[in-house]
């Protein structure tokens, strides 16, 4: 297993990926999100991470270029903080451990980034994420509803 930064060839296959959990059990993304404008922001600005076994793509994962949450007072932490989204791990690739992987390397790469914290959305329909992101010590910390969608609203002091 590799974890990396995308490169300019991987861009369908994340969009594949994105495609092929849509419509699956505890997941709300829609037919147009995360699509074309999502991947292109996130690579453009070199914030598209993926994970790699055998030269295939099992799983992706993009730091947010301009954090969405800042304006939410809630948070311990309200300064050089970061988010993330858009996680995904391929259906036989799944139950396996390698979104823990996936949210570690991508919690290591925000410490290298000297941000503080890391805030993130967890939809309440997601149990499985929202266990991935109590084991990874995530505080969850009030119910909001955002984006046409009930979430939990988590966050990790670095």
């Amino acid at each position: 297993m590799e974890f990396r930064k995308a490169k300019l060839d991987d861009i369908l296959k994340i969009k594949n990926l994105y495609d092929s959990v849509k419509g699956s059990e505890f997941c709300t993304w829609h037919e147009d999100y995360p699509g074309d404008f999502e991947i292109n922001e996130d690579f453009n600005s070199d914030n598209l991470f993926v994970l790699e076994d055998n030269n295939d793509i099992i799983g992706a994962i993009s730091i947010i270029p301009e954090n969405e949450l800042d304006d939410i007072k809630d948070f311990k932490v309200h300064d050089d903080a970061a988010e993330f989204a858009r996680v995904v791990i391929r259906k036989d690739y799944q139950g396996k451990g390698l979104s823990k992987l996936l949210v570690e390397n991508i919690i290591e790469e925000i410490r290298n980034r000297n941000k503080k914290t890391i805030h993130i959305l967890v939809a309440k329909v997601n149990i499985p994420a929202q266990k991935l992101y109590k084991s990874c010590g995530f505080d969850f910390i009030r119910d909001i509803y955002k984006f046409q969608t009930d979430f939990i609203l988590c966050e990790l002091v670095l």
